[in-house]
């Protein structure tokens, strides 16, 4: 038999007590202590009645294994049948035999040696009164050993992928006041989701509508702060490079004053550079969009300048002289639902695709999607839906496929059978995130009123598919991408949020933007190529009158007004002035 170090026998263990730490003489000594008894892994028989149903050591506790040995003894008692039987560490002698241990710490339980009963409740005894460590006690933990450890050290100890040990870290670094805030929200939290609160830390606002948060996954809600945040700096931005040019710069849409485009510079359409030095001249940045800034006259009629189609100088006719208007083309909240829909659509996309380069990363498909993705994969081949057809030929040339794994045929070559689905699942993921996201038409797929490349129920199927595999893979869609994959508007991400609710007369609105809309299908309405305020009239968005053609017939058909008011009013949610061409056909084919 192996030699064992302290060696068990009926009465227990040879107990080496540390020198000096008993009472009477002695106690002023340095205390002596020796190693921990350890047992040849071969002497050691598993539990025949182990309780636990799962007996065996995962992956990621045999690499820890690996690296740093067992580190909570084992209890063992004599075996009937020779040898010594283990009462409580089963899963850790099963890790310790898939790695290779040639022996283990042991304490030995001589009270149970013939009670076998008393075995049975060593099992539930030591577990039901373990008290794991919470997700952020486990970053504590990671955080202070990275002080003295590197990631990968700390990798190799722990058994934690890299990204655990990386979230782990930064998680662990949050301020007290986060860490307080975060174990106060009803929420069970994975390393990597606290490590996500680490950019708002010190940001009360923010850390307050995480903790609000209901409806919607932690992840979608940090990316659109995130946005938000990046949005607002870019705006300042923009704002102080005018202001060091010497540009005066206004807070609000300036009411009264004209937008250069509508004026001319001699036989020249006005630019900003040529009327810099007129003491009407300002800008505004919108709070939307790109914070694209608009160039504007205070007072064009008094600084001698002329409106673009007229003999005028500055803004002439009376309001009442343009017929009725059309109903507006939107309401202050149904306004309010597109800039939020705009943003949330492109927030769920960051996040989405985040998750799919992910996911596609994988060898082989997870077993319990691996049947889901091979008839999607199949089933979009064989019907080829329209979003497919126009953009699966080029796809592979695109940064999107390149982020999903940019499969060759070279990957095609050494992939086993079961890894083939998921290669092939890369360019229809990759096709599809194209065509339902980015600029210009691709950000109205989330919208029932306006035309986009890839349709609303396509796009919906899509969605579906990801919340289905990414289910048990850690992916769950936001109330956007639930919103399209059901077939149902999208009313924002808290359907009791009183906005977004469709409760307008409690809502502010924007009068000045609503009525330079309606000014605008006035325009629409007349045929006319300008639209010019009337004295005292808010000033046209920048470009609006591009998505306003020229029209034949006296009146309009129904259709082509109500096209008219929507694509006027996209201007209002941060549409760049370059769709009004693609609004402009699409109106004169209505």
């Amino acid at each position: 038999m192996a030699e064992v170090t302290a060696a068990p026998d009926a009465a227990g263990p040879d107990r080496q007590v540390p020198a000096g730490t008993g009472s009477g003489e002695g106690n002023d000594r340095e205390p002596e202590y020796t190693e921990r008894p350890m047992i040849p892994v071969e002497l050691l028989t598993a539990h025949p009645g182990n309780v636990r149903e799962d007996k065996q050591a995962d992956e990621a506790f045999c690499r820890s294994v690996a690296t740093a040995g067992i580190i909570v003894p084992l209890e063992i008692t004599v075996d009937p049948d020779g040898g010594y039987r283990v009462v409580d560490g089963n899963i850790r002698l099963d890790a310790a035999r898939k790695v290779g241990l040639d022996a283990v710490p042991y304490f030995f339980s001589a009270d149970t040696a013939d009670d076998e009963a008393l075995q049975y409740l060593h099992m539930l005894i030591s577990s039901r009164f373990r008290r794991d460590l919470s997700v952020q006690e486990e970053a504590a933990a990671l955080f202070a050993a990275s002080k003295v450890m590197t990631k990968t050290e700390i990798r190799k100890a722990t058994g934690l992928s890299a990204a655990e040990v990386k979230a782990g870290i930064r998680a662990g670094s949050l301020s007290a006041r986060a860490k307080e805030l975060a174990a106060g929200m009803d929420y069970e939290w994975t390393l990597e989701e606290l490590a996500l609160l680490k950019p708002f830390e010190d940001d009360p606002e923010a850390m307050e509508v995480i903790a609000r948060n209901r409806y919607s996954p932690l992840k979608y809600t940090v990316q659109r702060l995130l946005d938000e945040r990046e949005a607002k700096a870019h705006r300042a931005k923009v704002v102080a490079e005018l202001e060091e040019a010497g540009v005066t710069v206004v807070v609000d849409r300036p009411a009264g004053a004209v937008e250069l485009h509508q004026l001319m510079d001699g036989e020249e359409a006005m630019t900003a550079e040529a009327h810099a030095d007129c003491p009407g001249a300002i800008a505004w940045v919108p709070p939307w969009g790109d914070a694209v800034p608009r160039f504007y006259c205070t007072d064009p009629a008094r600084h001698g300048h002329m409106v673009a189609g007229t003999d005028t100088a500055g803004p002439s006719g009376p309001a009442a002289a343009v017929p009725d208007a059309l109903p507006g083309p939107a309401s202050g909240t149904e306004r309010k639902i597109v800039i939020e829909g705009n943003k949330a659509w492109e927030a769920a996309g960051k996040v989405r695709q985040a998750w799919l380069e992910e996911f596609l990363a994988r060898k082989t498909a997870p077993k319990n999607v691996a049947g889901t993705i091979a008839r999607f994969v199949t089933e979009q081949l064989v019907t080829m839906p329209e979003p497919l057809r126009r953009a699966l030929g080029g796809v592979r040339h695109s940064g999107m496929f390149a982020a999903f794994g940019g499969p060759t045929a070279d990957t095609v070559a050494k992939s086993t059978l079961p890894g083939l689905w998921m290669i092939a699942l890369a360019p229809i993921a990759a096709a599809y995130e194209r065509e339902i996201t980015g600029d210009g038409e691709r950000r109205h797929t989330w919208r029932e009123d306006k035309y986009s490349p890839c349709s609303r129920e396509d796009a919906g199927a899509w969605l579906r598919f990801v919340a289905e595999i990414g289910a048990e893979h850690g992916y769950e869609p936001s109330p956007i991408e639930r919103a399209v994959a059901d077939g149902v508007p999208y009313r924002g991400d808290d359907p009791a949020d009183v906005l977004i609710g469709g409760n307008d007369t409690e809502q502010p609105v924007d009068r000045a933007a609503q009525e330079c809309d309606e000014h605008l299908t006035e325009a629409g309405k007349q045929g006319l190529q300008h639209a010019v305020p009337a004295a005292g009239a808010p000033a046209v968005p920048s470009s609006a009158h591009e998505a306003v053609p020229p029209r034949q017939e006296a009146e309009p058909e129904p259709q082509a007004a109500d096209e008219t008011a929507g694509e006027i009013a996209e201007v209002e949610d941060g549409e760049s002035p370059d769709k009004g061409a693609q609004a402009k056909g699409r109106i004169e084919a209505a």
